[in-house]
């Protein structure tokens, strides 16, 4: 049979696409903002060259000034400053001499408002005998509070300072942006394409993975169905106990809200549940009237024996709350003694299922018994073998089920079983 092949092929492309899908987002976040701090980097060096050649301007006069401080050449400095306002580049100029105490100051009367928000912010870290400055942003415009040692024309050595918040053109501003955002833009792209290239390239590549990994699959699906079946015809004379009793399970674990994990263990216990019976002797596996004392104890270790089997097998370890707890009571008077809630849902669920499917089945020491005296058996058990919560939504579900597993033929029933298997085994085991 293949019905595990499709889906597990799907479902090993779905988990490439993801994890392409996630690595190519995770690329695209780091690279993309590596891009995006390397550009904004360039883009500060370029708006710094431009404030630097702006304040450049006052240079000349500055050291005229500094050489001879007349108050001629002291006023030619503020008037410059004065015109430099004027033309809407720097919108406060401040100029400091070698003690970094302010000479003049000049601000630009229509952006008061502006300037105060800018100097909201202190600049102290900004007095050095070096280049310096400070990004600021406000109404979605771009101002650099920009700090330029002033040198000597003679021996380059410092002799004043010049700051002043310097309006970043609106034009270039949005050039910034652009720039920026293609950069970042084109880099997701690049990553995107480069994922799509590599799609294939993986899938190519782990074809053989994907294959073995469906037969493996497969194999564990195919090895629990015959383990279950060896032993369910030891006592049953047919393997359509295991079908049916695992179709109850697994429809009574649906109707009360069991997660996807807990059926797929559910439906290993379900095949699996009897297995330690490979270690009964059929003079007490098939014996037709009931088990003297010593035979019953020798029945009981069969849970045992079973769970040392699954233990052996990591793909079968889920298994063991059914196949060491399926013969637990509700009230406690089980083989080892747990109840309530103690016992495992799983087991819990499984004990119903199977308890139902042994009283409406032939055994070798029984006839079947009708439905409704089944049911009514069922009932008598509540609240001492079995869980009550689980047994009233059971006796919602079971007229209608009895009745569609009951009314099919065997191949039909295994196909309803085999339905289920694909449904929660599609992934790799």
């Amino acid at each position: 049979m293949n019905f595990l092949r499709l889906p597990l092929t799907d479902n090993i492309h779905k988990r490439v696409i993801k994890r392409l899908l996630l690595v190519w987002i995770l690329l695209s976040i780091i690279i993309g903002a590596i891009v995006y701090f390397v550009e904004i980097e360039k883009i500060d060096d370029f708006v710094v060259d431009l404030a630097i050649q702006e304040s450049e301007l006052f240079a000349n006069d500055f050291h005229t000034y500094f050489h001879s401080p007349e108050p001629a050449n002291y006023n030619n400095l503020k008037n410059k400053i004065h015109e430099h306002i004027s033309n809407m580049r720097f919108i406060t100029i401040e100029l400091y001499d070698i003690d970094k105490k302010k000479m003049l100051a000049e601000a630009l009367p229509k952006s008061r408002a502006i300037i105060e928000e800018l100097e909201k912010k202190k600049h102290d870290f900004l007095m050095a005998d070096k280049v310096n400055y400070m990004k600021q942003y406000l109404d979605s415009q771009m101002y650099l509070k920009i700090f330029v040692p002033i040198k000597d024309h003679e021996d380059s050595k410092v002799i004043g300072y010049f700051e002043g918040n310097y309006k970043i053109d609106p034009k270039i501003f949005a050039d910034i942006k652009n720039r920026v955002v293609w950069s970042v833009g084109g880099v997701i792209i690049a990553m995107f394409a480069t994922t799509l290239i590599l799609y294939p390239v993986i899938i190519a590549l782990n074809k053989d993975i994907i294959n073995f990994s469906v037969d493996l699959s497969k194999a564990n699906i195919e090895m629990l169905k015959a383990l279950g079946e060896a032993i369910a015809k030891r006592d049953h004379d047919t393997n359509i106990h295991n079908y049916r009793v695992t179709i109850y399970s697994v429809r009574l674990a649906e109707t009360v809200g069991l997660e996807k994990e807990r059926i797929q263990s559910l439906i290993k216990g379900a095949f699996l549940h009897d297995l330690g019976k490979i270690g009964i002797s059929d003079n007490i596996l098939l014996k037709p009237g009931k088990l003297t004392e010593e035979e019953f104890n020798i029945m009981k270790v069969h849970v045992h024996i079973g769970l040392e089997i699954v233990n052996n097998y990591k793909w079968l370890i889920d298994a063991e709350d059914i196949v060491q707890y399926h013969h637990e009571r509700f009230n406690g008077s089980g083989y080892i003694g747990l109840k309530e809630r103690e016992i495992p849902i799983n087991a819990r669920i499984f004990t119903i299922a199977d308890y139902f499917d042994a009283l409406t089945s032939k055994r070798p020491y029984k006839e079947p018994y009708s439905f409704e005296k089944s049911l009514q058996i069922l009932r008598e058990g509540n609240k001492t073998v079995f869980d009550p919560e689980l047994l009233n939504a059971f006796l919602e579900i079971i007229p209608s089920l009895y009745t569609e597993v009951n009314a099919t033929e065997t191949y039909t029933i295994e196909n309803t079983l085999n339905s289920l298997i694909n449904k929660y085994f599609n992934h790799i085991a």
